[in-house]
């Protein structure tokens, strides 16, 4: 029973970031903001950088070849309703989507996120896998956090930070 919850936040958290990582592209490709565009492939980035992330804290709990089997699937384990599946479908957006825009859309994504992952660690008894789940959570409160920061510096300042410092 265990060895199957593990793989279920497996599955969900590599579904997750490859959900996020299709929206982000599309979006890039939707937007037609330079700065927004930049943005989006930068958090697109980001998702595949967290599929690292948890394939080491995975690491002992599935075989590698298990891993890169579930990673390269086309196939959706699940359909979870975090990232929309392109702008038209998100109140307010449009292929003008701009910066501050881009911003708030992946915010607002990551904090979904951020839910999901709690209630999945609420719903289970098994302490390894809330460990796992909780270290899912604190990676993407910390992306969550640096959005938050680029937003707050955006809207106070007008400057960028540097797009490297969105990285993972």
């Amino acid at each position: 029973m265990i060895e199957d919850d593990i793989k279920d936040a497996i599955k969900t958290a590599i579904q997750m970031e490859k959900d996020g990582f299709a929206f982000y592209k599309k979006a890039s490709a939707q937007t037609s903001s330079d700065m927004g565009r930049e943005i989006f492939d930068s958090l697109a980035k980001d998702e595949q950088l967290h599929l690292e992330v948890f394939q080491k804290l995975f690491e002992d709990k599935i075989e590698k070849s298990e891993w890169n089997s579930l990673v390269n699937s086309s196939k959706k384990y699940a359909d979870i309703d975090i990232f929309p599946k392109d702008l038209q479908q998100i109140e307010g957006a449009s292929p003008d989507t701009n910066e501050l825009d881009a911003l708030k859309i992946a915010m607002d994504s990551e904090k979904d996120a951020i839910e999901y992952y709690g209630k999945i660690k609420e719903n289970t008894k098994f302490e390894d896998i809330r460990q796992i789940i909780n270290e899912i959570i604190e990676q993407e409160k910390n992306h969550y956090s640096i959005l938050q920061e680029e937003f707050d510096h955006l809207t106070k300042t007008g400057y960028w930070y540097e797009l490297d410092f969105l990285g993972g």
